[in-house]
Order: C-alpha cells, then structure tokens, then sequence
C-alpha cells in the first residue's frame, strides 16, 4: 500500500468524532486521515464534516450539541451546513486504496446557527501545535465522563456500608412523590387522573339483558359463559396469577392494550391503587382463555369489578373498538411528554414528573440543551442511548450476547453456568433488555468478588462500555438479609453491552445466585410483574411466609422454611430446582410462558 492511498484534501474542514474508539484506535485514524491529506481540525465549530462510528440521526445531533453545536436538520440562510459520514466509509476506502463514494454513507445532514461569539479562525500554527488534541479531547470527554467518573463514584460506593441499588431508588421516589409535589406539579397530576377517570361519567351501566339485545342485531358473540363452564381458577374466586396459568398470546389482547395505556396514566401519576387495580384485571384477562361476549361475563372474573365491565361495554358498543378515556389520553401532550421521560432509563415517573411540570421540559433536546449537567449519571447514559435502548433486542440477539457473558463468566470460574431470564424467558420474542442469571453448584465459586471481575473482563475486551451498578453479594445463606436492594440483595451488574450482531448498545442485567438460591432466583427473575407482586403476597397471606430471589423464609425467625428446597445440586438442570422449588411451596407447576401477566 502506497503512503498517500487516495487524495482527501478537497474535503472541508474536518473533525474526527471519538465516539465508540478507544484512544489508540483514534489515534490511528487519525494519523491516516492525515496520510491522505485530510483537512483535520481539533475545534468542532471550525467543521463542516464529521466522521464517526454513528449509524444514526437522533445520535448524531446528540454528539454534535453535546460538542457545543446548535444543530438543526431545518435548512436556515444563516446557518452552517455540516454533515456526518459513517467512519465505515474511510476504513473500507483505506482498506481498498480506493475513495468510495461519500454520499452513500451520509448519516446526518444538518445546519448550525452561527455562534454569538464566534471563535478565532485557526492559524497553521496552532493547527500544528493542536494536531494531538483531537485524540487527547476524543479519551478526556468519554474517560472524564463515562470512566473516570464511574470509577470515582464505584470507589466510594464500594467503601460504604450501605449501598443503593438504583431500582430501590426509583420506587422510594415513586413513594415519596405525593408528599414532595410542587404546586405546579400537583395541578399536573390532578389534570391527568381526570383524564383517565373521565370515563366512569360519560359510560352509561345498561343492564346485561339491554346489552345483548342492542347487540343481537349488530355482530354475533355468542351465548355468554356461565360461571360453571369457566376455569377453575374463576369458579373458586382465586385472585392470585401465580396459581394459574397466564398465556403471551390472548384472544381478548385488544381490549387489554387499551387497559394498558390507562393503567400507565395511574403509573405515570403514582396512583398506587390504580396500579394494583388495573394489573389485576389485565392479569386476569391475559388468563382467561375464551374471547370475552359481555360486560356480564367479565364481573364474574376476580379482580374485574363493575369499572372493568363498564369499560368492556364501552368497548364492544364502539364501531372501532376504542375507549373515550384512552383517545383523551393519547391526545394529551402531558400524557405523551411523561410516557417520554418516564422510558429514560434512569428517570421514572416521579423523575418524569419532575423534567416536565417543574423544569419544564418538554423533548430530548430540551434535556440536552437545558438540563445536562443536572442529570444523574445513570440519567446522562439514558439519554445518550435512547434510540438504542429502545430498540427491541431479538431473541437470537440476546443468545449472542448471553453466550459472551457466560464464556467470561467460565472462563474466571470453571464449571460456572448460565441461563437467560426475564421476558426471553417467557418467550417474547423482542425484548428490550437481557437477564442473564449465573451460578455454579460449589458455593464457594459464587463468592470473592466474582461479578466485580466479570465486569472487569468484558469492560477490557469491549463489550461493557458502561457500569451503571454493581451490587453486593448474598453473605448469609441461612437467614433473610435485613438490607433490601430493590426484589432481592443478590449480587449484580446492572451494565450498558456493546452487541456485536447489531452495533447498538444494549441494557443487561447479570445476576450472581449462590446454589442455595438459585430455584428461587429462577422464579423470581421470570414471571410478570404481577406474577411476580401475587407469588410474593400469596407466600405472605397464606403461609406467612417471605418470598425473595434469595429464598422463602418464615416470617417470623427469618430461616429458610423447612422442606422448600431450592439448592442446585451436581447433576441438576436450574430448571428442575425451581420446579421442586415450586412444589415444596403447594403451587402448581407452571411452565416460563405460562406467567405473562405483563
């Protein structure tokens, strides 16, 4: 290959974006920008195209602003016209001696509005004297930010007796939100539940003998069902969904969708009792295994009162099969702004309420532009990943990535073993984030640090970019920890994983059961969760028991409960520990994609 491969020296003005390069590999590019006469410069603002590792828009405009550029993808007289080209484009043309055409790996065509204060043209000189600043800036902006600050931050929380799981904090916020309220916000709140319980006035109850004749005439249901030919769940009045089974797929999904957007209205406010409410009815329906015919039909079925039929007759009486209640709220900017901030990794709904009513945000860019500096970490790294968090995770996808962890994993513990969890499990196809629970049938392989290490491994070969928590071990295997850290303490990484299938980074948990717990990890890192709200109260109120990912306890002395085994034992599958785990409890077997209770 010759020194000088191709000639780039008509390009304008530009910067390399170290996004996603470590500093010697920035420093290779760009020493061969260089060798093919690339016009590089160290300022941002003095250019007009940007090469980096970005495959999108929304991410694009994102590394620009956070570099001090006011960009637009509006066309403006004024404004600097600057593009961003995939780094791909350069290394394949490197590789082949050959300029390929830049047009095709254009991602972002945008207009920045000229600065008030415009910056000092660049000499030669001080171009010289800047031509390492652009790999000094490209490691100090990511490690200052994203490692250095973490490790800071790891160090103090490592030293401390208390550690705060950030699940935990999210539902102390979410408890607490009522009392902190501004005026404002509280106003807001108040204007929302309106909305969702706008219905029960404008919903007319009509008797089930009026309904089906004003519908004999307009589509054929059927008879409807007596209680006698109902499952036996429903005939015995049994509330609980960890003691049924409760399908993915459901012949009354329509319905329960519009359920579903109601009930994140009660969540976006905090309405605890809404919550309860709606997520016993949508687990009741995601149950019940025949098309539903009538607002009768549904009051027989626990956990569904007289809302929900009225609701359902609303229902079926519409031509397009829509409630009035949930066209409001898809119409409402406070609603859709909340939905927005409260799918932030990091934030939640008391978070949500606090960006919108008392910042007064309103988009991402708001964010961006107005409140970076006052976002908690693990907030800046929601934001900066949203478009990749929120694209969904395929099943093949989270395979790959499971299987990268799990060989680390053996490789620092022999014999250590793996299995993914959460809605994978259950058998959703697309999932937005990977559990991935370890363990090892030897006690002792579980203890020593061995998550600390795990991340460590895969934060030098690349795949973790970002540690956003790492939790404690289980010390005691006897008793009930007194410290809880969101459904259990067991120990975890709560990490940010560079996929190598898709090139988007992913949301993982990795999960760390000693053998005494691993049955009940298994059960508790799987169901819905309502499954998961109902095993845990149907343990309490009937049986006084607690039930943990670490175990089930007696309430009382805080042992382990005689007789309900969940170890796993040499020559076990995990999954056979949690089927005796669940027989040693008096519950019926269910299968993963039997707890779909959403």
């Amino acid at each position: 290959m010759s020194s000088t491969p191709f000639d780039l020296s008509h390009l304008p003005p530009t910067f390399l974006l170290p996004t996603r390069l470590s500093q010697p590999r920035a420093n290779e590019i760009s020493s061969q920008l260089r060798s093919c006469k690339c016009p590089l410069t160290s300022n941002p603002i003095d250019a007009s195209l940007f090469v980096g590792d970005i495959n999108m828009p929304k991410r694009c405009e994102f590394e620009l602003r956070g570099r001090g550029l006011s960009v637009s993808s509006k066309v403006s007289p004024v404004a600097k016209k600057v593009r961003v080209v995939k780094l791909k484009w350069f290394t394949e043309s490197y590789e082949n001696s050959k300029l390929l055409p830049i047009d095709e790996y254009i991602v972002f065509t945008g207009y920045v509005q000229p600065s008030k204060r415009p910056s000092p043209p660049s000499s030669p000189k001080q171009n010289e004297k800047q031509k390492s600043a652009l790999e000094k800036d490209a490691a100090d902006r990511q490690l200052r930010k994203e490692i250095l600050e973490r490790a800071k931050r790891d160090k103090v929380r490592y030293t401390e007796k208390k550690e705060h799981d950030i699940r935990d904090d999210i539902r102390k916020l979410q408890d607490m939100e009522l009392l902190y309220a501004t005026g404002r916000q509280r106003k807001g709140i108040n204007e929302l539940i309106a909305i969702s319980k706008s219905d029960s006035k404008n919903s007319t109850r009509q008797s089930t003998p009026e309904y089906e004749e004003q519908h004999e005439n307009i589509v054929s249901r059927g008879r409807p069902r007596l209680l006698k030919e109902m499952p036996d769940w429903v005939q015995q009045h049994n509330k609980y969904s960890c003691c049924r089974p409760t399908p993915l797929i459901s012949p009354n999904a329509e319905f329960i969708s519009l359920l579903k957007i109601i009930k994140l209205s009660r969540v976006l406010t905090s309405d605890g009792v809404g919550i309860r409410a709606y997520s016993t009815a949508i687990a009741t329906l995601q149950a019940y295994p025949y098309p539903l015919i009538s607002p009768s039909e549904v009051s027989l079925l626990p956990g569904c009162d007289g809302k929900s039929s009225a609701l359902f007759q609303e229902y079926i009486n519409s031509r397009d099969h829509s409630l009035a209640v949930v066209r409001e709220l898809e119409k409402s900017p406070s609603f859709n702004t909340l939905k927005l901030f409260c799918s932030i990794w990091g934030v939640g709904p008391a978070g949500a309420r606090e960006f919108f009513y008392d910042k007064g945000w309103k988009t991402l860019e708001d964010i961006v532009d107005h409140g970076w500096s006052q976002l908690t970490r693990a907030q800046q790294i929601g934001v900066k990943y949203f478009d990749e968090f929120q694209s969904p995770i395929s099943r093949n996808e989270a395979r790959e990535i499971a299987a990268i962890v799990g060989k680390a994993a053996g490789k620092l513990r022999a014999g250590m073993d793996y299995t993914i969890v959460g809605g994978y499990r259950r058998g959703k196809m697309e999932i937005h984030d990977v559990d991935i629970l370890l363990s090892h049938t030897t006690h002792s392989m579980t203890t020593g640090g061995v998550i600390k290490e795990l991340v460590s491994e895969l934060e030098a070969s690349g795949h973790i970019t970002h540690t956003l928590h790492l939790g404690r071990e289980l010390n005691n295997t006897t008793t009930v920890n007194a410290h809880r850290y969101g459904f259990d303490s067991l120990e975890k990484a709560l990490v940010v994983f560079l996929s190598p299938s898709s090139g988007q980074h992913r949301r993982v948990d990795i999960i760390l059961a000693p053998p005494v717990s691993v049955g009940s990890a298994l059960l508790g890192w799987t169901g819905g969760t309502t499954f998961e709200r109902d095993l845990r109260l149907w343990c309490d109120k009937e049986h006084k028991w607690k039930f943990t990912s670490e175990g089930v306890f007696e309430r009382i002395t805080g042992r382990r409960v005689a007789g309900v085994d969940g170890t796993w034992r040499v020559g076990e599958k995990m999954v056979e520990v949690e089927r005796r785990l669940m027989e040693g409890m008096g519950l019926k077997w269910l299968e993963p994609c039997e707890r779909c209770t959403g």
